[in-house]
């Protein structure tokens, strides 16, 4: 069991006279140590948000949005997933990762939210329904190649965002459109138009774009902000829904 004792205290004295702190702790999640990444905003904690990297990838590719998140109010949890290619296994982790924060003392019933693009979109919807006081869940060109996220997006209860690519080889020919499809109504689809998988993270590398097309740095930001925005808004909300019971 992942332990983080006296993560409050370190968060909140890092956070002193910076928007942003971040800190990197090596975590055992589900038996399998991994480094993550943890943004303290400058106050008091309004949520938590998790945010999971695609497949292949690190927790480097979302420096920019956890920043951003935390100087909106989040402590930001930014995990390497531990298992190449087991969704359901970096599923399991997330799931130990929210609960070992949400208990940690001095924290409080934060509210979550879920970020993850590509395959990491994958991975933390199938955990959605395992995480206490999930507010939103948001996928970012999610890659779901062999069908295993309808289940889980059908039972989601969360409200969603989904910012989707046009489809392509890196995305599973838009396979982000099949996750939305099986969403309950209310959820939220957006194609950003031109975009790229590269696009969905904010700090890229020649090798996605040389295998999965060119970034834009407008579009970049442009996910950024609409992903921030959402995270915000949903925290904001009068009542924050749980999963429905089994």
């Amino acid at each position: 069991m992942l332990r983080l004792v006296g993560l409050a205290l370190a968060l909140t004295a890092g956070a002193a006279g910076s928007a942003a702190a971040v800190e990197t702790r090596w975590l055992t999640l589900t038996s399998a140590p991994t480094a993550v990444d943890l943004y303290a905003p400058s106050a008091a904690p309004r949520g938590l948000a998790v945010v999971a990297h695609g497949f292949t990838r690190s927790r480097t590719r979302h420096a920019v949005l956890a920043r951003r998140l935390a100087e909106a109010g989040f402590l930001v949890a930014v995990p390497d997933l531990p298992h190449w290619a087991r969704h359901g296994a970096n599923a399991d982790a997330i799931v130990a990762l929210v609960d070992s924060i949400a208990s940690t003392r001095g924290l409080g019933p934060l509210p979550v939210v879920l970020v993850g693009t590509s395959a990491g979109g994958l991975a933390t919807l199938l955990a959605s329904d395992r995480v206490p006081r999930l507010a939103l869940w948001i996928g970012l060109d999610p890659v779901d190649a062999f069908g295993d996220a309808t289940d889980a997006a059908r039972r989601l209860r969360a409200p969603a965002v989904v910012l989707r690519a046009p489809g392509s080889a890196c995305n599973a020919a838009g396979s982000a459109r099949r996750i939305a499809a099986s969403l309950p109504d209310g959820h939220v689809e957006r194609r950003i138009d031109g975009a790229s998988h590269c696009d969905f993270e904010d700090t890229t590398n020649w090798r996605c774009e040389w295998i999965c097309g060119d970034a834009d740095a407008a579009r970049q930001a442009l996910i950024v902000d609409e992903t921030v925005e959402a995270a915000r808004g949903a925290i904001a909300l009068p009542e924050i829904r749980s999963p429905a019971p089994d």
